[in-house]
Formats: structure tokens, C-alpha cells, sequence
């Protein structure tokens, strides 16, 4: 599969020449520089030895300790797609760097400050016999090192040029589009879009219009095998588009229009790419569709990343001339929650790219705009998309415990109207009798759940969540009982004011009539309601305001609800790569506030007063159903090795809840015993000095807690142990 490169992509020599391969050099023989092998190696059968060196004479540096590396290697533009039948040949520059393993996240796990509302800091808290100090998570996990093929580890070639054609970002433009998958690929993967998948930027149905006036415009330069030329060309025409500011329409024909086509611009193409990854991320991960494709697309997680990839580089591309719309906001919406599922919600480069995303809501005008003007497309679209910004900052902000970068005192929020995308992508009389058929609140009185009716119910629930956050994050001072109580109250009569069919039911799991994507989004929004009450809970708990009943009644309701999600996981399947994040938000809280109980009241004698009614049954099956959902979250997940790291947690206190340590007056261990823990294995398990939380003290003691590194890890290899397990 040879393929001659271009002549001038050759290093050269001091006299302008260009080097051989190092076996013609080595032979002091003529060499023909045919990229990827030269004819005079493919004869001799030495292909694996023909590089070429950019200096091969020349010493390395003594620091350096390392020989010199090739300069040049054979490799396709990107991994094989389903259909593709010859890869492109391409020159890259090598990387040395190993690539990433495959069980392990692809970016840094957490990094900086957490503060006291994060996930794991419920642990913490108890009653006057533990302390209050916050979990400080440390940045200590591995980097990680983009492959040499990454798009994403390209964008620094993004230098400024008076050429279009033949600049780094025509380059970087022609590999996004020889990594968009061949057609039909991507009519399977956005027709499972359409069905299975839900995003709350523009309409699912927008971009399968995109997509496929992409494929009408430009079947020849998409044809297979793809050629360099045509994918430049293709390129180029982008990056001019790109280069001019989108003009805004009001109804969706004439913005669709202006993005489209021979209009087709790099916000709208990455919204494309978002659309297909969303898509391959929702796939279960031994889905037959993966067996249909070639090279590293045969994995779930490789196809998603590399696709990932592709929506970072084409917002580069799309912010090289500094402009801002809807579509590129948008198209930063939905990299972020992608980014969320691949890294984990708590890792760095999700709270810079959530910074990138309210930078540019704020600079387009999103927080402040104008109420009382006409409903278009466009004005629902920027409500709805601002609308999930806000919700994002809010929930990042609870999950990590850092100040939200947006304030409910300092913006807008309009509720987008409870119609459908089909509805608002028609407009004219349709829209207008569909806004006339809604209810004096604005909601839609067919019983139908819209993305902006979910986009509604958050959007009420999220200033509330704010003012939580202020009191939880700011002064003590400014806590008062009656704020908690009023917040509270507040947060009940919100969900309370909902339409019926908005609200979960448990019966609703058990009849047949109700559709499997109203039960999961009912089952989300009272999560959602309960967690932020339990966070409200917590701190009057904390201020001795509630005695802290209430609390634990909301733990368990929001603790059976999350196992509930992995009882009946068989009907949400295309929600398995959210699971992590909801035991973060979830399950973890409140099983933390469980645990705390149950540990107090083993320590406490019977018949103490004030002693809290919990039914001991019920909680110690459902952290045993939370374990389960811990150990089944796979570790492709973003938030794998935290949800790891919480199950050991979860697991050692509820092993010393049902097998309390014995008196003092107890014989000791048997040598066998002590030899055994000697040579570092304990009830089958390696030794892991971070487990070593010392009950022997009591009960009263929980601050080995407070030295608990949760970031590191897992203690234990949960891989190796999983495999000896099966073993």
C-alpha cells in the first residue's frame, strides 16, 4: 500500500538535498524517497527499518539520554473507518510518548480545589463527634498524553496565514473530514440519535438536516477512498465560510440556509460530529455495530474519543477569526457534556472548557436578553441554550464545591416555551397555535414531555440551587434558619407546581403504559429535586436548626431511587454512560449520609433519646444495591476510579456496621492469621495502607475520614481484582 508523499514534506540536508532512508544512507546507495517505503527497501523486505531521520549524523544531547527518533512514519490520516477500504497515507510527526491505556480515562481524573459541597464531602459530616474539616482532592493522576493521530493535540498549528489553502488549517480541516465516517455509518448512527438520544442544544432534527445536506454538497470529495486533494479543497471552502460572521435568522429555513451547504461552516460540522458521538457513546458497548467497523472504531470507547476529537478541533478551527453565534455556542454546550462522560465530571478540562462556555454565553448576549419579543426559532434556541449553560454551572458547582461563574441576581432566565422542536423548526400559524394551546404557566396541556419541558422543570429549580450554593459556599454568617426553611419550602413548592405528568410515580415503574423515557426523565427530575433538598438539609443539620430527620428520610428516598436506576437498567440502556455521574450527584450524598447515621446509632446504647427513626433493613439492602451499581460501572467511564474509590469507602463502613469490631477482652489473632496480614493480603484482598482505617479505637472516630486522599487511586488494582475474581 505504498503511496508517494510529497516531495517537499522530506527532510533535508545542509546542501538542500533530500535524506535518504537511514538503510540507503547506512549503504551509501541511491534512495528514491517514496513515502511510505522506498523501492529499494520493499524489495530487500526492510520496511520496518525505513524512517526517515531529520539529523541523523547529528549527537543527541547528553540530557537528553535518548537516540534519535524518526522524523517520519507511515501512518493513515485516521483510524479506518467501516467502509473505508485504503487508508490515506500521511506524513506526522512522531510521538515518543506511549499512548494512553485503554482501561484508563483518556484525561486527568480531578484537579484543585473542592470545596465543602463535593460529592464525597457528606462523608464528613455528623454530629458533634466528627469533624468538619473539607476533603481536599489533589491533582496526582496520570496526564493524559493525546496519541500522535489526535486532532486534538494538533490545534497549535492554528498560526495565523494570509492563504487559506495550504495553511495548518486547511490540514487540520481535510483530517476532520477524512474522520468523518462513510455515509452509511452515519445514516445508523444519527438515525439512533434521532430515537434513543437527548441534548439539550439545538434540535436533534437540525443536525440530521446538517448532515445530510453535508453528504449532498460534497458526495464527491466524501466519496470512498477519499483523496487529499479533494478533502483540502473541501477544506478550504470551510475555513472561508468560516472566516465571515453568520448572519442571524429568525425562523429556522433561512438559519439553516446560512449554515449549510455550500454555507457549510465548522460550528455546524462539529455539531454533526457531536450529534454521531453522542450517538457512539449511547451504543451498549458490545453492540454488533462496532464489529462492522475497522481499526480502533472496533472499540466504543476509541470511536467516541476520536470523534470527540473532531468536535474540538472544528471549534478551533471555528474560533481562528474570533466570532461568536448561536451554532458555536451551542457546539460549546454540547462539547462540554461530551467532555463530562469522556473524562469524568470533577476533571480539569471540564472546568476550563465550562469557563470557555459562559465566556462566550455572556459575550453573545445570552444572560440579558430583551423579554416580550416575538417567538422565533432563534429566540427559543437562545433561551434554552442559555438556560443549559446555567444548569451546567450550577450542577458542576455542587459536584465540585467551587463558586459558580453565573449568578440568577445577574441574568435573565426566560423560560422556553413547553412546545416541541418540530413545532418551533415549522413556525408561522403551527407555532402560533401551539403557543395558544399551552396553559396560563406556559405548559403544554397534551401530557407530552419536550426537551424544553425538562429544560423548564431545571431552569426552576436551578436559582434556587444558586441561593444554596451562596449560603453553603459564603460567609456562615449570612445562615439563618429561616433562609434554609425558606429555600426549602421553596424547592417543594416548585416541584409541587409542576404538571402531574411531570412527576414520578412508583407505580409509574411497574405500568406497562407509561413509555420508558417518561419514567427516566419523571426519575431524574425528583433526583434532582432531592438533591438539591439534601444539600439544603445537610446545613441545617449542620447549624443545628433540624434534628436531622428529615434528612435521612430524603437520603433514603434519593438512595432507593439511584439503585432503582441500576435495578431497572435493562430499560434505559442508552443512558449507561451517564450512570457514573448520577452515583457522583446521587448516590454517593446520600448513601454518605446513611452510613454516618447507622454508624452513630451502632456506637449509641438502646432506648437513647433523641435517636433517629431509621429502618436499618432497608438501608443496609440498598448500600449493598449501591455497591453493586459502584462495581458495575465500567472503566471506560469518566468518573470510573472515583466511583471505585467510593465503593471500598461504602463497602469497609458497612462491613463494620454488620460485623462490629469485638471488646478489647477478645483473644488475639492466630499466628496463621497474623502472618497472613503480615504478607499483605486481608480477606483476599492486597493491603492497601489507605484502607487501613483503624476501628479499633470505636466508633467515635471517624476522622481517618479527614486524611483520606479520595482523588488517588483506586487503593486497589479494581481491574486485576475483578479478573481474579472471574478467574
Amino acid at each position: 500500500m505504498a503511496s508517494n508523499g510529497p516531495r517537499g514534506g522530506l527532510p533535508r540536508r545542509r546542501n538542500g538535498k533530500q535524506q535518504a532512508c537511514e538503510p540507503c544512507r547506512k549503504a551509501k546507495v541511491s534512495c528514491d524517497h517514496t513515502l511510505p517505503t522506498c523501492d529499494r527497501c520493499r524489495r530487500r523486505q526492510l520496511t520496518n527499518k525505513c524512517v526517515y531521520l531529520a539529523a541523523p549524523m547529528t549527537r543527541p544531547v547528553p540530557d537528553a539520554g535518548t537516540r534519535s527518533e524518526p522524523l517520519i512514519t507511515k501512518a493513515p490520516l485516521t483510524p479506518s473507518t467501516g467502509s473505508s477500504g485504503s487508508p490515506v497515507a500521511s506524513i506526522v510527526f512522531k510521538d515518543t510518548c506511549p499512548k494512553p491505556n485503554p482501561e484508563s480515562g483518556p484525561f486527568i481524573k480531578s484537579g484543585g480545589f473542592f470545596g465543602p459541597t463535593n460529592f464525597s464531602a457528606v462523608f464528613l459530616e455528623n454530629s458533634s463527634n466528627f469533624g468538619h474539616d473539607d476533603i481536599q482532592i489533589s491533582n496526582d493522576s496520570d496526564p493524559y498524553v493525546a496519541s500522535y493521530e489526535s486532532l486534538q493535540s494538533q490545534t497549535f498549528l492554528m498560526l495565523a496565514g494570509k492563504e487559506p489553502r495550504g495553511s495548518p488549517r486547511v490540514a487540520l480541516g481535510a483530517k476532520i473530514l477524512n474522520a468523518l465516517p462513510d455515509q452509511q455509518t452515519c445514516r445508523f448512527l444519527l438515525g439512533w440519535y434521532m430515537e434513543k438520544c437527548h441534548g439539550c442544544e439545538l434540535p436533534k432534527e437540525a443536525y440530521v438536516d446538517l448532515a445530510n445536506s453535508l453528504w449532498t454538497t460534497y458526495a464527491r470529495q466524501l466519496a470512498e477512498p477519499r483523496r487529499p486533494e479533494k478533502l483540502e479543497a473541501m477544506s478550504t471552502t470551510l475555513c472561508k465560510n468560516a472566516e465571515t460572521a453568520l448572519e442571524e435568522f429568525e425562523d429556522y429555513e433561512r438559519w439553516f440556509i446560512s449554515c449549510s451547504g455550500a454555507n457549510m461552516r465548522w460550528e455546524a460540522l462539529g455539531g454533526v460530529f457531536g450529534a454521531l458521538t453522542t450517538a457512539v457513546l449511547s451504543l451498549p458497548e458490545r453492540d454488533p455495530f462496532f464489529s462492522s467497523q475497522r481499526g480502533d472504531r472496533r472499540s466504543r470507547r476509541n470511536f467516541s474519543i476520536e470523534l470527540k476529537d473532531c468536535v474540538q478541533a472544528c471549534i478551533t478551527l471555528s474560533n481562528y477569526m474570533d466570532l461568536i453565534n448561536v451554532p458555536m455556542v451551542a457546539l460549546l454546550l454540547k462539547n462540554l457534556i461530551l467532555q463530562t462522560v469522556i473524562s469524568g465530571d470533577v476533571s480539569l478540562v471540564v472546568w476550563r472548557q465550562l469557563g470557555d462556555l459562559v465566556s462566550a454565553t455572556t459575550a453573545l448576549g445570552l444572560h440579558r436578553l430583551t423579554p416580550g419579543q416575538p417567538v422565533t426559532f432563534t429566540s427559543e434556541m437562545k433561551k434554552r441554550i442559555f438556560n443549559a449553560t446555567f444548569i451546567c454551572n450550577m450542577g458542576n458547582s455542587l459536584l465540585t464545591g467551587r463558586p459558580p461563574a453565573l449568578c440568577h441576581r445577574l441574568c435573565h432566565l426566560q423560560l422556553p416555551l413547553d412546545v416541541s422542536d418540530e413545532v418551533l423548526m415549522k413556525g408561522g400559524e403551527e407555532l402560533q397555535r401551539a403557543i395558544a394551546a399551552l396553559d396560563s404557566n406556559g405548559w403544554n396541556r397534551e401530557e407530552k414531555i419536550y426537551i424544553n419541558s425538562s429544560v423548564r422543570t431545571r431552569t426552576l429549580l436551578a436559582p434556587i440551587l444558586n441561593e444554596a450554593l451562596e449560603l453553603f459556599l459564603g460567609d456562615p454568617q449570612n445562615i439563618t434558619g429561616k433562609i434554609i426553611k425558606d429555600l426549602m419550602n421553596r424547592i417543594e413548592q416548585t416541584y409541587d407546581s409542576f404538571p402531574n405528568y411531570l412527576k414520578f410515580n412508583m407505580a409509574d415503574v411497574s405500568d406497562l403504559d407509561v413509555p420508558d423515557v417518561k419514567v427516566w426523565m419523571r426519575l431524574c427530575l425528583r433526583l434532582m429535586m432531592l438533591e438539591h433538598r439534601l444539600l439544603l438539609e445537610r446545613l441545617a443539620f449542620k447549624q443545628d436548626i433540624l434534628d436531622g430527620q428529615s434528612m435521612v428520610d430524603c437520603a433514603r428516598e434519593m438512595l432507593e431511587l439511584t439503585v432503582l436506576i441500576w435495578v431497572q437498567r435493562d430499560r434505559f440502556s442508552e443512558h449507561h454512560h451517564d450512570y457514573d455521574w448520577m452515583l457522583m450527584c446521587w448516590g454517593i450524598p446520600s448513601s454518605g449520609v446513611l452510613c454516618v447515621e447507622l454508624l452513630k446509632q451502632t456506637k449509641q446504647p438502646q432506648g437513647t433519646q433523641h435517636m433517629l427513626r431509621i429502618p436499618r433493613s432497608e438501608i443496609v439492602q440498598n448500600l449493598s444495591l449501591l455497591i453493586g451499581f459502584l462495581e458495575w460501572i465500567k472503566p471506560s467511564a469518566g468518573n470510573y476510579q472515583l466511583c471505585g474509590r467510593m465503593r471500598q469507602i461504602i463497602k469497609r463502613i458497612l462491613d463494620q456496621i454488620l460485623n462490629p469490631s469485638p471488646p478489647s477482652s477478645a483473644p488475639p489473632a492466630s499466628s496463621q492469621e497474623s502472618n497472613g496480614e503480615a504478607n499483605g493480603f486481608e480477606n483476599g484482598l492486597p493491603y492497601d495502607p489507605m484502607l487501613d482505617v483503624g476501628f479499633d479505637d470505636g466508633l467515635d472516630n471517624l476522622e481517618w475520614l479527614n486524611t483520606v486522599d479520595w482523588s488517588r487511586g483506586p487503593w486497589v488494582d479494581l481491574q486485576d481484582f475483578s479478573a481474579t475474581k472471574c478467574g
